[in-house]
């Protein structure tokens, strides 16, 4: 079956990248990408070009986003969307880990399972200090993980913020 043939990353991200006169978008959406995928792509040093990456619906684990935010590639990054993936606290923590982030201005984890003690990960956050919007729907924060977000000192700049 199609579905099963191994996954060409060089090829789909040529295939999906737009270039812009700032950097590329590069929407690899639902493309059932997975870890290994995943792991592939933070190694091309064209992410580097990438000032936009949508990652959402890949079934990208906390594994997958650690490996991401690891990639030596990926500090232009202005907005990630990891939309429904199957992220939780640990992925929380490795987003709010990463010095490489530290020029994110949007964060899309909707749909993910982050959980209130990610939610405080990432509040407590050094580097994700220049997001504009952070967008936790659906992600079982709790009044806590609430809480944490709109008190969070580093979140100031966000104009735009959905929460649970």
């Amino acid at each position: 079956m199609a579905e099963d043939l191994p996954i060409d990353i060089e090829k789909l991200v040529s295939k999906n990248i737009e270039k812009g006169v700032v950097g590329s978008t590069l929407i690899l959406e639902n493309r059932k990408l997975g870890d290994d995928n995943v792991s592939q792509l933070s190694n091309l040093e064209i992410l580097s070009e990438v000032i936009s990456l949508d990652l959402g619906e890949n079934n990208i684990s906390d594994t997958g986003v650690q490996t991401l935010v690891n990639s030596p590639y990926i500090e232009n990054l202005r907005t990630l969307n990891l939309k429904s993936n199957n992220i939780t606290e640990e992925g929380a923590k490795f987003l709010a880990e990463s010095p490489k982030l530290k020029d994110l201005e949007h964060l899309i984890l909707k749909f993910n399972r982050i959980g209130e003690v990610g939610a405080n990960h990432l509040a407590q956050s050094e580097t994700l200090t220049n997001l504009r919007t952070l967008d936790l729907f659906r992600n079982r924060i709790g009044d806590a993980g609430v809480k944490a977000i709109k008190k969070s000192k580093n979140f100031r700049g966000v104009s735009r913020m959905r929460l649970d």
